[in-house]
């Protein structure tokens, strides 16, 4: 591919990734919210709505890592960085602070969404180890299935 080309067709992707990652930044807010609601028809909304805008941002994440391969940098945040720095662009210099602090923010905010997740799963175990009796074990679901025989057995409501 041309050097101008290869320009062109990176600062497509930064651009591209850039909008990728403003559309995902409010589905995350609704899912924190979903999650804090604990509303599972909601969550279950947001999630299939996070997963594909992930899935549309991966190709442009994919293709701009082939381009700066192609440019002679590395695969990611820090290839990015010197091909940037190399081309000396004010506007993508500026698109591309744009992406990596949008990036790290939208990254902050999973990783809150999935301590969130953790902790409702760790309370949905212990609720279920004390309406069956049971002690609190991390099978919550594949213990009943191993021992189907021995569902009947348990008793909700005992404390």
């Amino acid at each position: 591919m041309e050097s101008a080309q290869l320009i062109k067709a990176f600062i497509a992707t930064v651009q591209a990734s850039l909008h990728g990652l403003r559309l995902i930044e409010p589905v995350l807010r609704r899912e924190q919210g979903a999650l804090t609601a604990k509303d599972p028809a909601i969550l279950e909304r947001v999630v299939g709505e996070k997963l594909e805008l992930l899935k549309q941002l991966e190709h442009s994440v994919q293709a701009r890592d082939r381009l700066q391969q192609a440019a002679g940098h590395a695969a990611g945040i820090d290839g990015g960085n010197t091909l940037v720095k190399s081309l000396a662009q004010p506007q993508l210099s500026a698109d591309w602070q744009a992406l990596t602090t949008l990036a790290r923010s939208v990254a902050d905010l999973n990783d809150r969404n999935g301590q969130l997740a953790n902790q409702g799963q760790r309370a949905t175990r212990t609720a279920l180890g004390i309406l069956t009796g049971r002690p609190d074990r991390q099978d919550t679901y594949i213990g009943l299935r191993r021992r189907q025989a021995d569902a009947t057995s348990y008793t909700l409501g005992r404390v």
